[in-house]
């Protein structure tokens, strides 16, 4: 009896194998890869964000860009959803498509190019694209996808510039001594009694420029209000206190001789003082107080 060799036998082992192991037909697979795309293309022709969304897996990554990525068909297509305008046309040209030898996922590098219809009328964009597909069942799905554009980042359009006018107060030069400055009781509904108002340049109750100070006795406090127009706050002496907001209670910071304050128009603030103290507001009149909550 003649018995076979160990080398015999690996290799019919190895040609058994051979035998039940499809080849992958790799013009075929990527036939099938190329039919996708042309899928893409149609369902954003026809903005059709859930027949995107079919054409992935169900845990799939879109990494879309100066964006975080989405997880899952249901984020793609909510994302998709927003990436097309109208008249929206997508062209994908793949420049390599490779099969795993497995024939289960297989990876496309291309480029794109995106048309539609903007603000400025129709605009292209054009970049590359890099997907990974793996085998569901006999379908091809999207598993990975990223791509970018290879236009140039465009820089944000120039915030719109409002030039103000100061209205002089007159054609002479004005000084105030600090020893001759006439403080002036200052009722405001809504606040406790207390303030003192001297009006150092302009007609705060007009439209032009001005300069007041406002003392505060030690210890007061005053409401949520705000300001029609912007204030420029310089606390001269004491410490002021302030914090911005429409609700109460909340911690207060407090503001030493030298330190400046911008508040904008319209942004509700409360505080106090800690010690008597001065501070000086100037801006462009006419200089209101409205209580928060009210126009």
């Amino acid at each position: 009896m003649i018995r076979p060799r160990p080398v015999h036998l690996l290799a019919a082992a190895l040609a058994a194998a051979c035998a039940t192991t499809p080849r992958v037909n790799v013009a075929s697979e990527e036939a099938a890869i190329r039919a996708v795309n042309r899928q893409m293309e149609q369902a954003v022709a026809s903005r059709n964000a859930d027949a995107i969304a079919r054409l992935y897996t169900t845990d799939a990554i879109f990494m879309i860009p100066n964006a975080p990525p989405v997880t899952g068909q249901a984020a793609i297509r909510q994302a998709w959803g927003g990436l097309m305008p109208p008249n929206a046309s997508l062209r994908l040209s793949p420049t390599k498509i490779e099969i795993a030898s497995s024939g289960e996922v297989a990876t496309d590098v291309g480029t794109y190019t995106f048309t539609f219809t903007g603000d400025q009328g129709s605009m292209t964009d054009r970049g590359k694209y890099m997907v990974h597909f793996r085998k569901v069942g006999t379908e091809w799905k999207i598993a990975h996808d990223i791509f970018n554009s290879d236009l140039p980042v465009q820089a944000p359009a120039p915030a719109a510039t409002t030039v103000v006018v100061l209205e002089p107060a007159g054609d002479e030069m004005t000084m105030n001594t600090a020893a001759g400055m006439s403080f002036q009781p200052l009722e405001v509904p809504g606040f406790k009694s207390g303030i003192q108002l001297a009006v150092l340049h302009g007609d705060p109750m007009g439209k032009g420029d001005y300069t007041i100070r406002l003392k505060f006795p030690a210890g007061y406090t005053f409401p949520a209000h705000y300001h029609p127009n912007a204030e420029h706050l310089t606390v001269l002496s004491g410490t002021f206190l302030l914090s911005m907001g429409e609700k109460e209670g909340g911690p207060l910071r407090e503001y030493q001789p030298g330190d400046f304050l911008y508040v904008p128009p319209k942004k509700p603030h409360y505080g106090g003082a800690r010690g008597e103290t001065v501070i000086q507001l100037h801006g462009i009149g006419p200089f209101e107080i409205k209580l928060a909550g009210t126009t």
